[in-house]
């Protein structure tokens, strides 16, 4: 039986830390929270996000009767400089494993199905959506136990599993409001800590973001407690 327990097994057996699954959908709260903070401007010179916008938000455009997400998580340490390398590798290896167990029509067999920060895909809330995490107020994706320091990858099928969380869309656009940090608590450290006060508690401005700038500054994750540890 194809379940997210199974799945998540053969996952940590490729050497990913961990994997959940969720059923493919459109993102509806993301799509308006996405299509408000990029045409308030706050994306900057971000061009990229103006384009493909309802393949980012429906992951079943961009593979053609996609069921299910699985997200999986590796970290920092095991990633390597190239971290697109590492994380796909796995993928397939993982992929290889699950058509040998359970019939290689699980997968697209033309359209890619395999994802790492190389398609229009909202990978930090996906692994939300699989139950891994949440996005805390530095709007990372933030493990409870692995921290922030983690990189997603996806693997879609075209069949559902059992066990796969799923979420209802938004029934209005009243429902739909900034993003929860169910995580955070009343820490406020990553804003705090931000030497150019790029983070709020509703929205990031990248424009104000020195990793936007130079893509080496992870201060606000240095100082998130679910960090401690790695640093």
């Amino acid at each position: 039986m194809l379940d997210s327990d199974s799945i998540r097994r053969l996952a940590l057996e490729v050497g990913f830390d961990d994997a959940g699954c969720a059923a493919a959908r459109r993102l509806d709260s993301d799509a308006r929270f996405m299509d408000e903070w990029v045409d308030a401007g706050l994306a900057g010179e971000m061009s990229y996000l103006e384009r493909n916008r309802d393949l980012r938000y429906d992951i079943r455009l961009l593979v053609p009767e996609a069921k299910t997400v699985v997200v999986c998580l590796l970290s920092y340490a095991k990633s390597g400089r190239d971290y697109h390398r590492a994380v796909k590798s796995k993928l397939y290896e993982l992929k290889q494993r699950m058509a040998d167990a359970y019939g290689s029509d699980i997968f697209h067999p033309e359209k890619q199905h395999i994802f790492c920060d190389s398609a229009p895909v909202l990978e930090r809330r996906w692994a939300v959506e699989a139950g891994l995490g949440f996005i805390g107020r530095n709007h990372q994706f933030i493990h409870p136990i692995l921290g922030s320091l983690v990189h997603p990858g996806e693997l879609v099928l075209q069949v559902s599993v059992a066990g796969a969380r799923s979420a209802e869309p938004v029934s209005s656009p009243a429902d739909i409001t900034s993003p929860a940090y169910p995580g955070c608590g009343d820490c406020h450290r990553c804003i705090e800590s931000c030497p150019r006060q790029a983070l709020g508690q509703s929205e990031w401005d990248a424009r104000r973001c020195i990793a936007y700038d130079t893509h080496k500054c992870i201060i606000c994750q240095q100082n998130c407690p679910y960090n401690e540890k790695l640093f």
